[in-house]
């Protein structure tokens, strides 16, 4: 009798433990869904880029293009948004790690990053520009001029700035910075020649500090395009991001964000 049962007894244990296991598999699987899938939108920022992503010193507010068009995104996704401040060196290491969903930052399409990230549409075209001051602007007629400059010229590391000064400029002296507001201030302090860095960035920064001598040179270095990142095994926020910036382009949501927030 006992000889006869065991064998069964032994099936069903068997069978038992097939569908702990399943349905640990199923509750694994629900608890590796995208934060964004469950209600919050994880948005990756470095606020500080004027008129693009910015906080402000007083009140702790993050404002800028970016911070509508986040805003705009998690409503439509039915999420709540939440900003993940993050230095900009840490900011795809973040996304890889998925403590981000999303990073929405003024980042610049380029081969390298897409070897990391999955890049949205791109929402806008800009240049790398260079600021300086009053007194230098006539050293720097051209592009020629400031790709065979010895001056110092100042970039936020780790940005297609830094990229394109290390090189084009091969006889410039480089100074990194952890950001533009760090860049702008060794400017004004003359401690650097020129800052190199995003067209919508230093058009601000010449409109705030035009009365202290800060020009904007009216030379365009590169032509790059800015998007959004998201995590490459998260195609579904990918189609969703896109099908957004679609609709905002078509319905003029895109154009009025930009021309609220951009320099005139």
């Amino acid at each position: 009798m006992f000889t006869e049962t065991l064998p069964k007894t032994i099936i069903s244990l068997l069978c038992g433990c097939l569908l702990l296991s399943l349905a640990a598999c199923s509750l694994n699987e629900k608890s590796v869904r995208s934060s964004w899938e469950n209600g919050v939108l994880r948005v990756g920022v470095t606020p500080n880029y004027p008129c693009l992503i910015h906080k402000s010193p007083e009140t702790g507010l993050i404002s800028g293009f970016e911070a509508d068009a986040a805003a705009l995104l998690a409503q439509r996704l039915h999420s709540r948004l939440q900003f993940v401040e993050l230095e900009w060196g840490e900011q795809i290491p973040a996304l890889e790690r998925k403590e981000v969903d999303i990073i929405m930052s003024a980042m610049s399409i380029t081969e390298m990053r897409k070897l990391r990230v999955a890049f949205s549409e791109p929402y806008l075209t800009i240049s790398q520009m260079a600021l300086t001051t009053k007194d230098a602007e006539g050293k720097f007629p051209s592009a020629q001029e400031i790709l065979a400059t010895r001056d110092a010229i100042g970039v936020e590391k780790g940005t297609t700035g830094d990229v394109f000064v290390q090189r084009y400029c091969p006889t410039a002296e480089p100074f990194f910075f952890s950001s533009p507001d760090a860049a702008v201030q060794a400017l004004r302090d003359k401690r650097i020649d020129l800052f190199i860095d995003d067209e919508p960035v230093l058009g601000a920064y010449a409109a705030q500090y035009g009365g202290e001598g800060l020009i904007l040179l009216k030379t365009r270095l590169t032509s790059e395009e800015l998007a959004w990142a998201v995590h490459r095994a998260d195609p579904a926020l990918l189609k969703a991001v896109n099908s957004a910036l679609e609709s905002w382009k078509d319905d003029g949501t895109l154009q009025r964000l930009l021309k609220k927030w951009l320099p005139k």
